[in-house]
This record gives structure tokens, C-alpha cells and sequence, in this order.
């Protein structure tokens, strides 16, 4: 996809709750979200049927110290309400599904490296067990 008039750019800083709108948050606190990627985004775009590129070394240019990359993505609706539809889409459905996701590696990364655990005892005449000294 070429830069024109028929895609929006959409940063992952429109999304973030911890954002002030003066600092590039374009959605409202009850719409925005916690620490949002790029991931995410293209997941919920992927699921509701949108065409998008991503471009993983874009920066905002409010924050361009910070590149967390862009997605384009077609237009069919306006700006806000496309963004509100993601937004929805990955509080409803994304978060959960990666958190979970996470879950399981972690579980089974833990599984893994747990090592059973010997005891060795000790007896009380260990003299048994050392060789004997020549002289």
C-alpha cells in the first residue's frame, strides 16, 4: 500500500490510557487502553476484515524518541469510529486472548524446568564412603 488518501495512519499512542489527548491520545479514557501494540492492533483489524500495512519502524511525531511502529489501514468509515471499533475489539476480544496465551507459555516453560528434587541423606558413620589412605 502507497501513502494516498484512501488509508488512515494509526498509532499505537491514540490508544493509550496513560496518555494525556494533549499528548497524542485520540480516544476517550472509557475507550482507551493499557499499554496498547501493534500486535494487537493488527489482530483486532485482522478479525474485523480490514485491509492495513504495518510499518514497524514508524514513530509518532509527538513522541518520535519512541518508535512503536504504525498500521495503515483502509477507509471505509471515519477515523474515530474505525478506531473506536478497534479499540472495542481488542479490550473485548484480543487482550484476553493473548493474556491467556501468556499464560500458557509461562505455564509450560515452568513445567519444563522444574527439576526433581533428590535428597541426599546423610548417614552417621560417612567413613564408610571414603577410600582409604595409603601410606
Amino acid at each position: 500500500m502507497r501513502r494516498d488518501n484512501t488509508h488512515y495512519f494509526i498509532y499505537p499512542e491514540y490508544f493509550d490510557k496513560a496518555l494525556k489527548r494533549s499528548e497524542g491520545r485520540r480516544l476517550s479514557i472509557e475507550d482507551s487502553l493499557d499499554n496498547p501494540s501493534i500486535l494487537e492492533i493488527r489482530l483486532a483489524a485482522e478479525k474485523l476484515g480490514l485491509n492495513y500495512e504495518i510499518r514497524e519502524s514508524g514513530s509518532y511525531p509527538r513522541q518520535w524518541w519512541n518508535p512503536k511502529g504504525l498500521i495503515l489501514v483502509e477507509k471505509k468509515e471515519s477515523k474515530l469510529k474505525t478506531m473506536r471499533t478497534l479499540s472495542f475489539e481488542i479490550d473485548k476480544n484480543i487482550k484476553p486472548a493473548l493474556e491467556k496465551k501468556r499464560k500458557e507459555v509461562k505455564e509450560a516453560k515452568k513445567k519444563r524446568s522444574s527439576k526433581p528434587k533428590i535428597k541426599i541423606s546423610k548417614k552417621k558413620n560417612q567413613s564408610e564412603f571414603r577410600p582409604k589412605r595409603r601410606r
